[in-house]
């Protein structure tokens, strides 16, 4: 069954894209993350290593968003985060092909300050649905399908 999604807006990406895989570079290098990769692959946003004091390392994929609707509060009317469900795809080709990366799904704030996190299996595990707004039924992301992800079971972080 074919998805009604939003087209591509090329100046929305342009905009808000390489805002975000900054701000979340930036982030994990005061985080002690190294290997540090911004990608334009149509796949993970950015990959990185987490090294332990134990010699041990980590490896890491990063699918990041901005949410221009949130400023500074996430609005209590809001009880869950969503992610497009043809993200999909991304969580399959981890789960295919990546056994020994973590995903890691971040939803940013307007001025990248805060961000949830939501590990892959969350969002892969979490219901989908579609956005209900009554005021503006006619439009193509209304039917579009999300990941509804309780916000309760996401971890908020202070980016700045």
């Amino acid at each position: 069954m074919p998805h009604n999604n939003r087209k591509f807006d090329k100046e929305s990406y342009k905009a808000n894209d390489q805002k975000a895989k900054d701000a979340m570079s930036s982030y994990l290098s005061q985080q002690g993350y190294s290997d540090i990769e911004q990608r334009e692959d149509y796949f993970f946003d950015i990959s990185a290593k987490l090294y332990h004091v134990d010699g041990s390392c980590k490896n890491y994929f990063f699918e990041v968003e901005i949410k221009n609707q949130w400023s500074n509060i996430w609005p209590s009317s809001w009880k869950e985060v969503r992610i497009p469900e043809r993200k999909q795809r991304l969580i399959n080709k981890w789960k295919k092909e990546f056994k020994d990366h973590e995903l890691i799904f971040v939803v940013f704030n307007t001025d990248c300050s805060k961000a949830w996190f939501m590990d892959g299996d969350l969002v892969g595990e979490s219901t989908i649905g579609k956005i209900q707004n009554s005021t503006r039924i006619g439009e193509p992301h209304l039917q579009e399908p999300f990941f509804h992800i309780p916000y309760q079971e996401a971890e908020l972080i202070n980016i700045l």
